[in-house]
């Protein structure tokens, strides 16, 4: 998994659009405080597909299921969507992505801006998510 925060001219639609095709999602800023809480997520969503408990078809859907605390895909997608198309953070669940992705969003690459280290609140709330 990589956390890119990044800044396109393009609008939204078309954001989504070229996103839709790569195994990656874009979220709002705001959306994770930390690589930690991103990790968390990954691992749940993958353990989910392992236990055959998904909810989701697609691993990166799962992923935004568990990262917003949702149980329906539509609803983890409005609650993660950017609000501002300028800056925004995707999550590319394989390496070989990133450079294609990049420039077919004709992006700019931020500083991530991200900790390391989760706060554990943060970390329980992902957890606690399906409960």
């Amino acid at each position: 998994m990589r956390v890119l925060r990044l800044r396109s001219g393009l609008d939204t639609k078309t954001l989504f659009s070229r996103l839709g095709k790569a195994d990656a999602v874009m979220m709002r800023t705001g959306t994770i405080g930390s690589i930690g809480e991103a990790a968390l997520a990954l691992h749940l969503a993958q353990r989910a597909f392992a236990n055959k408990k998904n909810i989701a078809r697609q691993l990166k859907y799962e992923f935004l299921l568990w990262i917003s605390g949702k149980t329906d895909i539509a609803s983890a997608m409005k609650a993660t969507a950017p609000q501002d198309k300028k800056e925004f953070f995707v999550i590319l669940f394989t390496e070989r992505e990133h450079e294609n992705l990049l420039k077919s969003l004709d992006v700019e690459e931020l500083p991530l801006g991200l900790k390391q280290e989760a706060d554990p609140l943060a970390l329980e709330k992902i957890s606690l998510s399906r409960i």
